[in-house]
C-alpha cells in the first residue's frame, strides 16, 4: 500500500455534536492524497459511531479506539504513531478546514523553501463556525510589522521572540510538519496539557530552521463555553504551564545559542517572577485538575531552569530603580 502524501489526526472526546462538520471539512480538501487517523479517547457518547460510519464510506478515514482515556496529549502521541503520510496535520473535533488548507500547506512544505514547518492562519468563530476576528496571535506579528495578511518564511530565531508577547502565534490545528521531524522531536510533550501547542511551536521555533507562515485563513476555531481550551483559561493550569514552558523554553534557547536579546531576557525574569508567585500560592490550586495531569505538572516543576545570573542582577537592579521611581512621594521633576 502507498504512503498517503499528508496524514490528518482527529483526536475526539464526546463530540458527537460537532465531529460530523469536522470530518467533512477534511473530506471536501482539494488535496485528496490523505489519511484521517480518528482517534477515539473512550468516548461515551455516539462519536465513534460517526466517525466508523465515514471509514465505511471513505477508505481514507480509519478510526483507532482508546480502551481507557489517555487524556489529550497521549492521545494526539498514540494516534501519531501509526500515521503514515509524509506530513502531519491535525485538527481538533469541534474545528474545521477550510477547503484549500492542505493543498497550499503541502505546496508551502514543497517550495524552495523547504521549510521544518509550515503556518496557516485561523479565524476565530462562534458556536455555529461563523468567524467573528482573526486569531489573536496575529496581534504578535502585527506588533512586530509582519503582515500576517502576507507571506513570510524566516529562520526559528527571527519568529522566536514573538512568542514572549503573550500570544501563542499560531492555532494548534494550524500547522503542518515533517512527519520524520515531528516523530524525532518525541512529538508532543505529554507533560502539558492545552499548552502542548505552544511548546511545541517554541520547540520548533528553538532549531532556528527556515518556517513559514502563509496568509491562507485555513482554519475555523470554534469557541464555545466548556471546551477543554474554555477550562483551561479559567484555571490555574494555565498560569502553571505557561510559566513552566515558557521557562524551560528560554533554558534550551539560550543553550542552542539563540541571542538573548534585551526583550527576552526581561520576559525571562517576568515569567521567572510569575513562577515564584505561584511557587507561594502552593499547589492547592490544582487540585482541581485530574492526578495524572496534576503529577506530571508538579513533576516538571522540580526541574524548572532559573534564569542565569547576569540576568537576575540586571533585572532585579532594574526593578529596584522602577520601583523607588514609583514609590509614594517621589518627584521625577528635577
Amino acid at each position: 500500500m502507498s504512503k498517503p502524501l499528508v496524514s490528518i489526526i482527529v483526536p475526539v472526546f464526546n463530540d458527537q455534536a460537532f465531529l460530523p462538520v469536522a470530518l467533512a471539512s477534511i473530506a471536501n480538501q482539494t488535496l485528496h492524497d490523505f489519511e484521517v487517523v480518528v482517534s477515539d479517547d473512550a468516548s461515551t457518547d455516539g462519536s465513534r459511531e460517526i466517525a466508523l460510519e465515514f471509514s465505511q464510506h471513505d477508505s481514507r478515514f480509519k478510526l483507532r479506539i482508546n480502551p481507557t482515556n489517555l487524556g489529550m496529549t497521549r492521545n494526539w502521541n498514540t494516534a501519531l504513531k501509526e500515521t503514515r503520510g509524509r506530513y502531519v496535520v491535525k485538527l481538533d473535533s469541534d474545528d474545521a478546514f477550510r477547503e484549500e488548507m492542505l493543498e497550499r500547506m503541502v505546496v508551502t512544505m514543497e517550495s524552495e523553501h523547504k521549510p521544518m514547518v509550515v503556518y496557516c492562519r485561523a479565524l476565530d468563530c462562534d458556536e455555529n463556525l461563523v468567524p467573528f476576528s482573526s486569531y489573536r496571535g496575529e496581534q504578535a506579528l502585527i506588533r512586530a510589522r509582519i503582515d500576517p495578511l502576507r507571506a513570510h518564511c524566516r529562520q526559528g530565531h527571527e519568529w522566536y521572540g514573538l512568542c514572549f508577547d503573550d500570544f501563542q502565534l499560531w492555532h494548534s490545528n494550524a500547522q503542518m510538519h515533517r512527519h520524520e521531524t515531528l516523530v524525532e522531536m518525541g512529538g508532543w510533550d505529554e507533560s502539558w496539557g492545552c499548552a502542548s501547542d505552544t511548546d511545541l511551536i517554541l520547540r520548533v521555533l528553538e532549531r532556528n530552521e527556515a518556517v513559514c507562515h502563509i496568509p491562507y485563513a485555513g482554519v475555523l476555531y470554534r469557541q464555545r463555553p466548556g471546551s477543554v481550551s474554555d477550562q483551561y483559561r479559567r484555571q490555574a493550569w494555565l498560569k502553571w504551564e505557561s510559566s513552566l514552558i515558557h521557562l524551560d523554553s528560554l533554558s534550551r534557547y539560550r543553550m542552542r545559542g539563540g541571542k538573548m536579546t534585551s526583550q527576552l531576557s526581561k520576559a525571562w525574569w517576568r515569567f521567572w517572577q510569575n513562577w515564584k508567585a505561584l511557587q507561594r500560592e502552593g499547589d492547592d490550586s490544582l487540585q482541581t485538575l485530574r492526578e495524572d495531569i496534576r503529577n506530571r505538572l508538579v513533576a516538571r516543576a522540580a526541574e524548572v531552569p532559573r534564569p542565569t545570573w547576569s540576568i537576575r542582577l540586571i533585572e532585579s537592579m532594574r526593578q529596584c530603580v522602577w520601583d523607588g521611581l514609583n514609590r509614594p512621594g517621589f518627584s521625577r521633576h528635577f
